[in-house]
């Protein structure tokens, strides 16, 4: 089964952000936006595992999770991967960032204690919006930037990480939530 770790946001806060995206999105160059309904915060891209490892991955994440504090976040900024010239991942922050960095060292560091070996990237808390095949004009690029730069999302709380598996298809990806992790 595919696996990843995440934290899925309010629909409120989606829904806010997903009507200005879609306001913009006239003067955006091709793109595959990921849709509402699947969009999250990763702090692990665990893989194809075998089923016998979620309960050793499950008391994982759990024992390293159960002293973290709830927190409150927003959706703030907006950039692109890896820059802007060379954009690939149109996105949007999360601020603050630590807690969020802080959860995803504790989620990556339960995943490797379960024998599993993730990517070294940096994790940069961030809520993909769509992924970019071919190079958008500088105009597009702009455009992005001056309709989600200054965007600043009602507040929310951050209360649970939940593992999920992922079911790939033709019309997207199946997410199911296979254990949720509360925080304190």
């Amino acid at each position: 089964m595919r696996l990843f770790v995440a934290a899925s946001l309010p629909d409120a806060v989606t829904q806010e952000l997903n009507r200005r995206v879609l306001a913009v999105k006239p003067r955006l160059g091709p793109a595959s936006y990921v849709r509402p309904e699947t969009q999250h915060l990763t702090f692990a891209f665990v893989g194809e595992q075998d089923e016998s490892l979620v309960g050793d991955l499950g008391a994982a994440i759990d024992a390293r999770l159960r002293t973290t504090p709830q927190f409150e976040a927003r959706l703030r900024s907006c950039g692109f991967f890896p820059n802007p010239r060379r954009a690939r991942v149109g996105w949007v922050g999360l601020d603050p960032e630590q807690p969020f960095i802080d959860v995803a060292a504790k989620v990556r560091d339960a995943v490797t204690a379960t024998g599993i070996t993730l990517d070294e990237a940096h994790f940069k808390p961030h809520l993909t919006i769509m992924r970019i095949r071919d190079p958008w004009p500088h105009a597009c690029i702009e455009a992005f930037e001056q309709a989600l730069g200054s965007y600043d999302s009602a507040p929310f709380k951050v209360s649970r990480v939940t593992l999920y598996s992922s079911k790939l298809h033709p019309s997207g990806a199946i997410h199911t939530a296979i254990r949720e992790f509360p925080l304190r």
